[in-house]
């Protein structure tokens, strides 16, 4: 039976070096980028000057090895400094994150808007959005999230946009403590620990992201959360952590159904290490998060359906979103062409099984297209795969852009001006830094033959999953965000592990030297 975990962590760490390989290489030869306009969400494509890419990449592990070596020198004082610079990086990202609202001036817009103007309505006892061809009649899965903006808003005020906002900012917070929690329980080394305070420090698209009224720095903080209580499960034994993990995780599929992909990593390990380690609660465990995660949804359906007499729709069918996803478009392979619009709405008028049956014939019409030429689907996919993931700054800038307030020049700057171009480019050092040192650990795993434990592989499980479902779903380099810091624990730990090579190498040299 322990061969079944032990040959799961391997067929991991193989596909682990394989995508991170290609996403390492990837994103030094091709960045992808906006327009500084903002006008079209199109992402360009151009040919890095990789050697000064790579120049930005060592020089951002040299600093981070050097502070982090400051940080945890002398066994006394560690942990101490530890706690200290946890603290001091909390409170960064908590005056980061308001100064960046107020210099902003984000206005919700979109998908944002929609969601932003039906949570006020909730309030005043309108519930038209739910009816026929109104916005929550397409997508009742946003209900969560309306629900919930509909909460805080009664709370703080109906045109209290920023209140929503600072709840990003202490979701950013929660994020970057459970981080730092799992870190400390994947890796016994305190350096690791220190490298990810201080990559989650520099990590600006998250603090951009602050001012995003959607579901995506929420949902996330749920999931990292998630998967901390989740260890404190498996490898402490602590029940709180199992009744903590299906709350958060439940809770972030409401807010967000891609959450479903961090539960599924969950439950994958719960299963492999029920049979091999004969722990059989792990199925009861398993079986009640399921249960929470897909039935929390129906629950709040039956709720509206009560409360207001309306019977909430299906929605639009996925299999449009897939069939988007395999399609060219204005913007690039697979990303949003109104494809899913277009049938659900105009060719089927909202029936949603034909239109189910639509996308399923038009899935198997790409498909032969694929099959008949392969050159041309490993193009497309390639380039839906560097469209999303060789894009340094996940869609920040783009997707938070727009405002109807004053916004300062300063503010302004950081949208179009030199302040930008240098994030840019200092993101795209920052990226690679974070692919590359992911791939160097599960490499040194692998050749080290380590026997880890199949937990310790629930955030890379996570990610593969990530991946696989944005090569299928429609495209988005926002959508790939949360997978990127799920990366940054793994990359603390290679950072790490390449100190302790280096470390190793000098001493062999000075060594022979002075032999």
């Amino acid at each position: 039976m322990q061969k079944l975990e032990n040959i799961s962590v391997r067929v991991l760490q193989v596909l682990g070096i394989v995508l991170f390989a290609l996403l390492t290489v990837t994103s030094l030869i091709f960045t992808r980028f906006f327009q500084l306009d903002y006008q079209s969400e199109i992402p360009y494509n151009q040919v890095d000057f990789f050697l000064l890419t790579l120049l930005g990449t060592l020089i951002l592990a040299g600093l981070s090895i050097w502070i982090g070596s400051c940080v945890v020198s002398g066994e006394e004082k560690a942990e101490r400094n530890l706690k200290l610079l946890l603290a001091v990086v909390l409170c960064w990202m908590l005056a980061a994150g308001l100064i960046w609202i107020g210099l902003a001036n984000s206005t919700p817009v979109s998908d944002q808007n929609m969601i932003y103007t039906s949570a006020q309505r909730f309030n005043h006892g309108n519930f038209e959005r739910l009816t026929y061809g109104k916005y929550l009649y397409y997508y009742p899965f946003q209900l969560g999230l309306t629900a919930w903006e509909s909460v805080i808003l009664r709370i703080f005020g109906e045109e209290n946009c920023q209140a929503l906002q600072v709840f990003n900012v202490l979701g950013i917070m929660l994020c970057v403590y459970a981080g730092y929690r799992i870190t400390r329980m994947l890796s016994e080394k305190k350096q690791a620990a220190a490298a990810y305070l201080l990559f989650m420090a520099g990590c600006f698209p998250l603090i951009v992201y602050s001012v995003y009224v959607y579901s995506d720095v929420l949902s996330l903080a749920l999931c990292m959360t998630a998967v901390w209580q989740f260890l404190r499960y498996v490898r402490g034994g602590k029940r709180s952590g199992a009744v903590l993990m299906v709350c958060c995780l439940a809770a972030a599929v409401l807010l967000r159904n891609n959450s479903l992909i961090v539960m599924i990593a969950v439950l994958c390990v719960l299963l492999v290490q029920a049979v091999t380690r004969k722990r059989w609660q792990y199925l009861v465990c398993a079986a009640v998060l399921l249960i929470a995660c897909l039935g929390s949804g129906p629950l709040l359906k039956q709720y509206y359906e009560k409360k207001t007499g309306i019977e909430i729709n299906d929605g639009m069918p996925s299999i449009l979103w897939i069939a988007m996803g395999m399609q060219e478009g204005d913007k690039e392979a697979g990303w949003y062409n109104g494809y899913s619009i277009y049938i659900y709405q105009d060719v089927c008028k909202y029936h949603s099984g034909t239109a189910a049956k639509l996308g399923l014939a038009e899935v198997k019409a790409r498909a032969k297209e694929f099959l008949k030429d392969p050159l041309y689907a490993a193009d497309f996919y390639f380039r839906k795969f560097s469209s999303q993931w060789a894009e340094p700054t996940y869609g920040c800038f783009i997707m938070t852009y727009a405002t109807d307030q004053e916004r300062s020049d300063f503010a302004e700057s950081f949208y179009t001006g030199w302040p930008n171009r240098i994030l840019q480019k200092y993101m795209d050092s920052y990226q690679i830094l974070i692919y590359g040192l992911t791939l160097f650990l599960l490499v040194y795993k692998m050749k080290k033959k380590e026997k880890d434990t199949l937990e310790w592989y629930v955030l890379l499980i996570a990610v593969i999953g990530g991946v696989l479902f944005h090569e299928l779903w429609e495209a988005k380099s926002r959508y790939v965000f949360p997978y990127f810091i799920m990366m940054i624990p793994m990359a603390a730990g290679g950072l790490t592990e390449l100190a302790g090579c280096l470390g190793r190498w000098r001493t062999k040299d000075e060594a022979s030297e002075s032999g």
